[in-house]
């Protein structure tokens, strides 16, 4: 038996058409009478034919191809925008390539290379928590490959960005302590290089003046995500002179960690000091000693939206362009008010 792929050619040679009637007629041309639309379209049908997307991406000089690189698939938020991105890309026509950094730079970097020897058309990403010299980066965008952020973005960086309102966010969670009686108010925050780093603690401390409380940096500890780094940063908090009644933290992840760290180590401050993270995972609801809180961003349709801005650009390529900063907002999603002050 002959399993021979149809070509455009074979339906051609059978029907005796042109080979650009057939191409045509496949594709709906309005010059193209009907009658010869369904004899064309027949024939392909039964002869299974399958356009070639190669032949035509490299006539569109498309690979219809659109990447995205995050650090990690384990962390909850993330796989919910790359499903968010994944479902705008196949709505629009475009298939998707998903890379993790897995917070490596070097990782980060071979996955960029990865993504321009398979020729997508753009690119999507939030970078690794190592990477502080984003040259590697804009040397993508000089080979033509345009690029939006998505929550990490650096510092100073002319790009497009997606982010939650991680700034009103943190004035938020602020005003909440506040309301249940804190003055004493830790943060525990992430890279400094990263916009969203530095606008949660501009919330933080903005959030303080808001409420007339002295600024104490001693109150502001950094962690790099590692359980380790969480567990020392909520560790030197907790053994200042005077200690905070309530913490801040820069994701769920560090929240989780702060909690182990206070039944482990300062056992008669797990059911006083409240904690409020960003993420609003779905796990926390199942514990039985959830934190008072946590800000639900929105993950999945800042991956819809960052599909959009780069869409945008893939569609309409150009030299100069005012760079977008798209913030969705958090909601505050209260966990466990029963803990007593």
């Amino acid at each position: 038996m002959d399993h021979k792929r149809a070509t455009i050619k074979d339906i051609a040679s059978e029907l005796k058409l042109s080979p650009s009637t057939v191409s045509k007629a496949l594709r709906d041309h309005p010059n193209i009478g009907v009658v010869t639309k369904e004899r064309v379209k027949k024939l392909a049908k039964q002869l299974h034919f399958v356009p070639n997307q190669s032949a035509i991406r490299f006539k569109q000089q498309k690979s219809f191809t659109l990447g995205i690189l995050i650090p990690s698939m384990l962390d909850h938020f993330y796989v919910a925008a790359v499903e968010g991105f994944e479902k705008f890309a196949y709505d629009s026509g475009y298939n998707v390539l998903i890379g993790q950094s897995h917070e490596s730079l070097l990782r980060e970097k071979e996955l960029l290379l990865t993504m321009q020897s398979n020729r997508v058309d753009g690119l999507i990403i939030a970078i690794s928590r190592e990477t502080v010299d984003t040259s590697h980066i804009n040397e993508c965008v000089q080979a033509g490959i345009p690029i939006v952020y998505f929550m990490r973005k650096p510092i100073n960086e002319d790009f497009h960005c997606v982010c939650s309102d991680v700034y009103t966010g943190a004035i938020d969670a602020v005003a909440y302590f506040v309301s249940r009686g804190h003055k004493r108010i830790g943060f525990i925050n992430a890279s400094s290089f990263w916009t969203t780093s530095r606008d949660r603690f501009l919330g933080y401390r903005d959030g303080l003046v808001q409420h007339h409380i002295p600024f104490d940096k001693s109150l502001v500890q950094e962690s790099d995500f590692t359980q380790e780094s969480n567990l020392q940063a909520m560790r030197r908090l907790m053994q200042l002179e005077s200690p905070p009644t309530a913490v801040l933290a820069f994701k769920d992840q560090v929240l989780l960690d702060a909690m182990c760290c206070l039944r482990r180590e300062f056992p008669s401050k797990a059911t006083t000091v409240e904690l409020i993270g960003y993420g609003a995972n779905p796990i926390i609801q199942y514990l039985e000693h959830p934190p008072l809180a946590s800000l639900k961003e929105q993950p999945y349709e800042i991956g819809q939206k960052a599909g959009s801005l780069l869409l945008d650009l893939v569609n309409h390529p150009r030299t100069g362009y005012q760079p977008q900063l798209v913030k969705l907002p958090c909601e505050l999603q209260v966990f466990n008010t029963h803990k007593q002050r």
